[in-house]
């Protein structure tokens, strides 16, 4: 009967989002979604430029001084984005594009009558910082995507991908040049961007979308040579055309990215102390939209760490991807439906699954990734809007080695296995309708009994179709999957018990747990769309998962079994007025039930923003969370109430434009009688020391008392299962530090470091007995009586049973820092010199102080690891 009343909305939904013009298409002739006239017609106004060949290639020095930049034409009259929409900049810019048969060569004059001032400011590469101007191209003259190239004041590089609807890529990596240097009455920029680093059409003249800005960081203020309004609901759509581009080598040339590591561990337990890696990546254009992407023992050390996490909880943590090989092509693989992915390419060479057990005179050396045999991708769009991509890849049967003496044995951790994604996308109307669909799959040889607990295929099918009409005012985005696991009985009761799931909840008569499956199966999907531009925006969204959806063999899945709807509105002005600069409102409303119709969560929030004319900031929310049933606390026990809760987050910042930076605040979440609360507060601090060296430092003091908090399962008599909770005080320090000293924009010094403490002691140890009553009498069983005895407690409740536990109390210590030096000696070509060093220490009992443990970080033993990676890039 839910689930009925669930399609009965989603179909309600669908058909007020369907009534308002499906099928409309848009011209880019006239914008009018602003309610101001000024900013309209800027905005409609069509720019169009047209580049200069040229037979010699320009030097790229920054300075714009060649002959070449003469024939061009230098184009000026940009206009002012933020913060006087419309209105002429305070400073003046000009454009000059050229190009030869392989270049496009972008020149840029950025005019400033307090030369003093320019921020020229160096950091790290595709972080923005101080002064900077780009250019971004719609190659596939598709008006969604498109490659951007900025330099700063400084030099320093910055590219991206945008992805749609202010959705941007900071991990793609073009291989370009551009330099940019400061002179007596203005600072200048040159690049120089292969025509192999873009994808676009075999066509004898290419008409591309192009759009050009300027930021002048001491005002925040950004101008653009064609306007895109600040509240415009996309941006691509909005470029002004590139125009003249003829006859321009169109045939895709080979890259090849080889590299090699040595890598020295001294003091870790290592048999091996010293290894050498070598590996490729390579690049073949299949046309002159079209790539081919291959990659052999892809590359998988990491100059920067992942950050340092304790979870309590049942759910996996998520962590970015930062191989070179898996970034390329995202834009067309991406299929994300809020904090889930069907694609989420770390699975691949992941590390692996099983630890052999050890006694106590044995030792064992495993790798810490499994090995990628082959890896290819294609990925690409052509001149009638088709995306494709396609990622195949094989990886190896790895095995651990177990040493008992003189004696070694080998034990197989990680079975032979095989993974696919297909994707294609079809625009349609101007890319204001797309439709796509997506396969993954995945297959495993397993050999081993111990693995069985592994699924041998995975597959998961899904389609997705978006709409925008109105000028992408309005917007209606659909999504819907399908997933079937399979392998042996071991594997889907693995499967149907794990964190996802928990088919074995007593109190979900909709979740019927069967250890005899040999397959699980399920759907899920999304319908949001709304009004995304004006002073007044609303976005409202329905998510379901059903029980049996899986995507973690390939994909990322946070949660199964729920249905969520959220409606979200907000008032935003972009204008100055009066002492602020601009600020917004948000009300969002969200509502969270169980597939068996359980209500899980009902939350309301309000958020304010408000930016001052001194350019200061000030984020303000307020939320209450309420009809809180938790299905994965207990583990797969039955769901336990906890008690509604209010939120309060301020968070302010100082201007960013000046060298000294602070921001931080108080983040508060409390409930009725304290059984749950929270005090987290944050400090932020960036000293710009000077133009080569600074320093910046996040620290977050955390203080937890959570009634609630899982501690084990009990086995009771009768062979029943019962649930222990205790009360957790938790309290963590953790701190991200980094020092950076810029010799140049190509040669740099980082030091990075992550000390994290957390101490968390238990008391008050509860038995569940009715875990979804709202009166705490009922909702446990207390302890009659509780006594410790060298960490292991015996506990008494008031029923009479008598168990017995491990004292769950715990401190928590790692340190992981590393010092980098970075030297780009050509276009896509890197040195790095790295030393790693990583403390850790895990008690499961306490006996001090957070700030103690803390402190103790550097006392710890450490494990260094001392590198040298080089790679080098090349075309033919």
């Amino acid at each position: 009967m839910f689930c009925q009343k669930s399609r009965i909305t989603l179909l309600t939904t669908l058909s007020f989002l369907l009534s308002s013009s499906f099928i409309q298409g848009q011209s880019n002739a006239t914008y009018n979604l602003s309610t101001d006239s000024a900013v309209n017609l800027a905005a409609s106004q069509k720019r169009v430029y047209y580049a200069s060949f040229i037979t010699e290639k320009v030097r790229i020095d920054g300075l714009l001084n060649e002959n070449q930049w003469e024939s061009g034409k230098w184009s000026g009259g940009f206009i002012q984005q933020q913060p006087k929409q419309a209105q002429n900049p305070s400073q003046e810019t000009e454009v000059c594009v050229l190009y030869d048969q392989d270049n496009l060569y972008i020149g840029l004059k950025c005019y400033d009558n307090e030369p003093e001032k320019i921020r020229s400011v160096l950091s790290r590469r595709d972080e923005i910082s101080g002064d900077i101007a780009g250019v971004a191209i719609d190659s596939y003259a598709d008006k969604r995507t498109a490659f951007e190239f900025d330099v700063s004041a400084a030099g320093q590089k910055v590219d991206m991908m945008h992805l749609g609807d202010y959705e941007w890529d900071y991990n793609w990596d073009a291989v370009w040049d551009g330099k940019a240097t400061v002179q007596d009455s203005m600072w200048t920029v040159e690049m120089k961007i292969p025509f192999s680093q873009l994808r676009f059409s075999d066509e004898e003249e290419q008409v591309w979308g192009i759009h050009v800005w300027r930021w002048i960081d001491r005002h925040m203020e950004e101008s653009q040579w064609k306007l895109i309004p600040i509240d415009a609901p996309a941006m691509v759509y909005l470029f002004g055309e590139l125009r003249g581009i003829k006859g321009i080598n169109s045939k895709r040339k080979m890259e090849f990215l080889p590299y090699g590591s040595t890598k020295y561990s001294p003091n870790t337990d290592l048999k091996n102390k010293t290894n050498y890696d070598f590996g490729l990546d390579g690049k073949i254009g299949l046309s002159s939209d079209f790539t081919l992407d291959y990659t052999i023992n892809p590359d998988f050390g990491q100059v920067e760490a992942d950050p340092s996490i304790l979870s309590l909880t049942s759910y996996e943590v998520f962590y970015d991807e930062k191989r070179p090989f898996f970034l390329e092509g995202n834009n067309v693989l991406d299929y994300s439906l809020g904090r889930d992915l069907l694609f989420y390419s770390r699975r691949i060479g992941r590390a692996p699954v099983y630890t052999p057990s050890l006694n106590d005179k044995q030792t064992m050396s495993l790798p810490d990734n499994t090995a990628i045999i082959n890896a290819l991708k294609v990925t690409g769009k052509n001149k009638k809007g088709l995306s494709v991509g396609v990622v195949q890849s094989l990886t190896a049967k790895e095995k651990a080695t177990i040493y008992t003496g003189n004696e070694k044995e080998q034990q197989t951790i990680e079975p032979l296995s095989n993974y696919f994604v297909g994707r294609v996308k079809q625009d349609f109307n101007e890319g204001n309708t797309v439709l796509g669909g997506i396969v993954t799959s995945s297959l495993r040889a397993i050999d081993d009994d111990h693995l069985n607990f592994l699924p041998k295929s995975a597959f998961v099918g899904g389609i997705d179709l978006q709409h925008n009409w109105k000028k992408r005012k309005y917007f209606l985005d659909l999504k819907g999957f399908y997933s079937r696991i399979a392998g042996s009985e071991e594997a889907i009761t693995e499967l149907q018990t794990a964190p996802q799931h928990y088919y074995q909840r007593a109190d979900a008569d909709h979740l019927k747990f069967d250890p005899n499956h040999t397959n699980l199966t399920g759907h899920g999907g999304q319908v949001r769309g709304g009004k995304r531009s004006g002073k007044f925006r609303a976005i409202g969204s329905f998510n379901w998962r059903s029980p049996g959806v899986d995507l973690n063999d390939l994909g990322y899945l946070y949660q199964a079994d729920y249905l969520e709807s959220d409606l979200e509105l907000k008032y935003q002005v972009n204008k100055p007025k009066s002492i602020f600069r601009d600020y917004y409102f948000e009300l969002s409303q969200k509502h969270q039930w169980s597939y068996g119709g359980e209500q899980t969560k009902e939350e309301i929030e309000l958020h304010g923003f408000l930016r001052f004319t001194n350019l200061w900031r000030i984020h303000a929310f307020l939320e209450h969370d309420y009809n809180l049933y938790d299905t994965r606390e207990l583990r797969g026990g039955p769901k336990l109430f906890k008690d509604p809760t209010w939120e309060t987050r301020l968070f302010f910042q100082s201007n960013n434009a000046k060298d000294l930076l602070i921001a931080g605040g108080p983040h508060w979440i409390w409930s009725k009688n304290d059984l749950y609360k929270r005090n987290n507060y944050t400090f932020y601090i960036r000293w710009q020391i000077s133009d080569r060296f600074n320093i910046n430092s996040q620290t977050d003091i955390e203080q937890l008392n959570d009634y609630h908090q899982y501690v084990r399962q009990l086995r009771l008599a009768h062979d029943s299962k019962g649930y222990l909770v205790g009360e957790l005080n938790r309290k963590t320090i953790s701190t991200t530090l980094r020092l950076e000293y810029f010799i140049s924009p190509e040669i740099s010094l980082q030091y990075y470091a992550n000390p994290y403490a957390s101490v968390g002691s238990y008391e008050k140890f509860r038995r569940v007995n009715d875990g979804s009553s709202t009166d705490l009498g009922t909702r446990y069983w207390q302890a009659s009586n509780l006594q410790l005895e060298e960490q292991v407690y015996t506990m008494t409740d008031q029923q009479g049973e008598t168990y017995r536990f491990s004292n769950p109390d715990f401190n928590y210590q790692e340190l992981r820092s590393n010092l980098v030096a970075r030297w780009e000696f050509r276009p896509g070509s890197t040195l790095f010199l790295v030393w790693n060093s990583n403390r850790l220490l895990y008690e499961r009992n306490t006996n001090h102080s957070v700030s103690q443990s803390y402190s103790d970080l550097f006392g710890l033993k450490s494990e260094h690891v001392f590198m040298i990676k080089f790679n080098y890039w090349f075309s033919l």
